[in-house]
């Protein structure tokens, strides 16, 4: 009996001692996921780029507008001829002038002083000349009694020579005098001369362009006071690139509007194009007289209305859409990033024309794609974006 209590308590011992190592094992599996869990964490997804894009439109327009600006072949700069101080203003930038009208006036008090000493000079001379050519008269009547008196014997020849040698020093007094009043009234001339240069007058007639004289202010020599310019001849000047399959030559008339307006204002009609072309931009210059028109001023801002032909390019797209670095040459292909859904995809582009900061594009991009503006170096294909 004894020896089955014995065995029962032997097996409830037993059972105690399973459970509990099952319980320990359990907690020491826990404890070693948990571990895990926390040194592996789940890789959080990129953030996207933020970027700036560009929507591309095709260009239905039947003619190209080519930026230019007025100017005129006959624009005077005038100077002023010697220092002073402006004390009187009678031109303003915008007004019509005619030629030898009076624009300004400088300060000539210190001439005035110059002018009246030598009409002294003057004045003091004239007398002294008739002084003398009254003596030179006396001392003529004088050598001829002699010759008389010698004849007849009643004086000496010696007496004779004596009145020829007067007569020929007051003669070379009277030329010497006649001189000084020859200088002194060059010298009236000259202050005459100083004093027209204070009076700025208009060299050619037309419209004040630009006025920078001011009223009391103190001018030197040779400094510029004004710039009139001729209306009656406006001329525009313009370039095309090499490699435009158009050919403008003289004679040919196109039509002007002004910028920001595409209203026709006037005609120009082209009069000569450069002898060499521009190797820098690779573009050949243009010269057209302006036909018609009123209002219209140097300096004002136009465009060139140009026939558009079959083989222009379909798009144009902003410089910044190429990375900063980037070689854009006409006729080269080139690459930029367009917006693919919410990646950025790289395409590659003709490059057919560079104008200023804009970029002709000929194949490549359609209308409607976003392109990326001012692409980031390290931006590269198939990467996350976000339009801002």
């Amino acid at each position: 009996m004894n020896l089955i209590k014995q065995l029962l308590v032997y097996l409830v011992l037993l059972s105690v001692f399973a459970l509990t190592g099952c319980t320990a094992g359990s907690r020491a599996a826990s404890r070693e996921s948990g571990v895990a869990s926390v040194a592996t964490p789940l890789a959080s997804p990129p953030a996207p780029i933020a970027v700036e894009v560009f929507e591309v439109k095709a260009d239905v327009t039947s003619e190209q507008l080519i930026p230019a600006v007025l100017s005129t072949e006959a624009m005077a700069t005038v100077l002023a001829q010697r220092d002073g101080v402006v004390v009187q203003l009678d031109s303003r930038e915008g007004g019509s002038v005619a030629k030898g009208q009076e624009l300004a006036r400088l300060s000539d008090d210190d001439l005035s002083s110059q002018f009246e000493q030598a009409q002294l000079d003057v004045n003091r001379s004239s007398v002294e000349e008739r002084q003398l050519e009254a003596m030179v008269k006396v001392n003529q009547g004088e050598l001829e009694q002699d010759a008389v008196l010698l004849k007849d014997g009643l004086i000496s020849k010696r007496q004779l020579d004596r009145t020829k040698n007067k007569l020929e020093g007051s003669v070379q007094e009277l030329e010497k005098a006649r001189l000084t009043t020859q200088t002194a009234r060059s010298r009236v001339e000259a202050v005459k001369v100083e004093v027209n240069k204070c009076i700025i007058r208009a060299p050619i007639s037309g419209i004040v362009t630009h006025s920078y004289a001011k009223l009391g202010t103190g001018i030197i020599r040779n400094e510029k006071l004004f710039e009139v310019a001729q209306l009656s001849r406006l001329e525009v000047k313009f370039q095309l690139p090499q490699s435009d399959q158009r050919q403008f030559g003289p004679g040919r008339v196109l039509s002007l509007s002004l910028a920001g307006s595409d209203r026709i204002v006037a005609q120009a009609r082209i009069r000569r194009l450069d002898p060499v072309a521009d190797a820098t931009s690779n573009t050949r210059g243009y010269l057209a007289d302006v036909i018609g028109g009123s209002g219209l001023i140097p300096g004002l801002a136009v465009n060139i209305h140009l026939p558009s032909t079959r083989s222009a390019p379909a798009f144009w797209v902003p410089r910044t859409v190429f990375p900063v670095k980037a070689a854009l040459h006409p006729g080269s292909p080139n690459a930029l990033f367009v917006l693919d859904g919410n990646h950025a995809k790289s395409r590659a582009v003709w490059i057919n024309a560079v104008e200023g900061d804009h970029v002709a594009i000929n194949s490549g991009l359609a209308s409607g794609d976003l392109v990326i503006l001012w692409p980031s170096p390290d931006l590269k294909a198939g990467d996350l974006v976000q339009v801002r």
